[in-house]
């Protein structure tokens, strides 16, 4: 997944001049690689990759209400009444984001120009680069809150000021320059308890605190830096809260259509490489048919016309039955296969088996019911002047009779 820190200040859309600070996320591995690029040199490198950002701490503010309705369609219609008191602007140029609860009861919330919504939008959607959420930055730290009073850090993120990161339990996380952190602590501290009234700094003194003359605040060290790869992870969630893609910006937390598509895209490439496959076999062996239907039909060509050419067998064969094929005679093959079949059609039960036809002879294989119809058979044949009959032999089986005959033209 990748994650952009979108720029604090509005910018003219420039995709040469635009750089945004990156962190590709790896959900084993935490945070793979980040730099700062234009935001159409990630396009290109990170094309494929999931894309979410955040929002700057300076645009968008967080606050804690008490809220005492509980449907979330009761809460988006109150929580611009309930902002009413807390905010400057007119609520119609403010978009509001309700959150989760905290363990206090309270609800949190965000609350963002309506013109910078439009702004971040328009930065992905002219490149046809499809965001999935935006987050506030501070919103990463919720979870790391100290027991008592405030934790002051220096904030890990880049910016072009150097700012404190402020987390407790009774506020939401805020991200504040260092040069307002004593103003904004004294306002913050007069409104806590007294027995709440610490803080815990790392890397700040009480100086920067502007606290070096209040002595009714308790100021402790503590060895504590940000971890910007585990604050990230909050980036990970499926749905992470206080998503500020939401009502007229909502973006489906599904996953695009064609990813969607993607198995069935699978299915159907690995059946189409299935049925290629064998269509492939098939016309292999259709081609393997071919050739041997080939190969026999030569053989029989030049057994039974070995004197001829093949050129057009179907054809050749016609014209031998007919007389007609070159090179043939008054006496050929043609007339001696027709004469010797007319005498089988006239027998009963006669059926050839097979047969091997040459220019002067003719050899068939009968099958018979009996040897008296076998014998009225070979009678047949001889009573035809021009017909010379031989058997060749003769069995008995279950079926019959088998005869094999040898007929050839008689010399005059």
């Amino acid at each position: 997944m990748l994650i952009v820190l979108l720029p604090e200040e509005l910018q003219e859309d420039d995709q040469d001049t635009l750089l945004v600070h990156w962190w590709h996320l790896e959900r084993e591995s935490g945070v793979r690689e980040h730099g700062r690029d234009s935001l159409q040199t990630l396009k290109t490198r990170f094309a494929g990759q999931r894309l979410r950002a955040l929002a700057p701490a300076t645009s968008v503010s967080l606050y804690r209400l008490d809220m005492p309705v509980r449907r979330a369609a009761s809460i988006r219609a109150a929580l611009p009444f309930a902002l009413e008191d807390q905010v400057s602007q007119d609520l119609e140029l403010l978009h509001c984001v309700p959150g989760p609860r905290r363990t206090d009861g309270r609800l949190a919330a965000a609350v963002v120009e309506t013109d910078r919504m439009a702004h971040w939008q328009a930065l992905f959607d002219s490149r046809q680069w499809r965001l999935e959420a935006l987050i506030p930055l501070p919103i990463l730290h919720a979870g790391d809150i100290p027991e008592r009073g405030l934790l002051v850090r220096p904030s890990p993120w880049p910016g072009a000021a150097l700012q404190a990161l402020i987390t407790s339990r009774f506020e939401e996380p805020v991200l504040i320059e260092a040069g307002l952190l004593g103003l904004w602590l004294k306002r913050r501290l007069s409104a806590l308890p007294e027995d709440e009234r610490v803080v815990q700094t790392s890397g700040f003194s009480r100086a920067d605190l502007g606290l070096e003359h209040d002595r009714d605040v308790t100021v402790t060290e503590v060895v504590d830096q940000v971890d910007v790869g585990h604050a990230l992870t909050y980036c990970l969630q499926p749905n992470p809260p206080l998503n500020l893609l939401t009502g007229p910006y909502a973006t489906s937390m599904a996953a695009p259509p064609w990813r969607k598509m993607r198995p069935v895209m699978i299915a159907a490439g690995v059946l189409i490489a299935v049925l290629l496959a064998q269509f492939s076999l098939e016309w292999l062996a259709l081609a393997r048919e071919r050739d041997r239907l080939v190969a026999g039909i030569e053989s029989v060509f030049q057994s039974s016309l070995p004197n001829s050419r093949m050129v057009q067998p179907v054809t050749q064969f016609r014209q031998a039955l007919e007389g007609n094929a070159p090179g043939s005679s008054a006496s050929s093959g043609g007339e001696l296969l027709h004469e010797a079949l007319a005498v089988i059609a006239q027998a009963d039960n006669a059926n050839i088996r097979q047969f091997r036809a040459t220019p002067g002879e003719l050899e068939i294989e009968l099958q018979l019911a009996s040897f008296a119809e076998l014998e009225a058979l070979r009678a047949g044949l001889a009573s035809k002047p021009q017909l010379q009959e031989t058997l060749q032999g003769a069995d008995s089986g279950s079926e019959g009779v088998t005869a094999r005959l040898k007929v050839s033209r008689r010399e005059s």
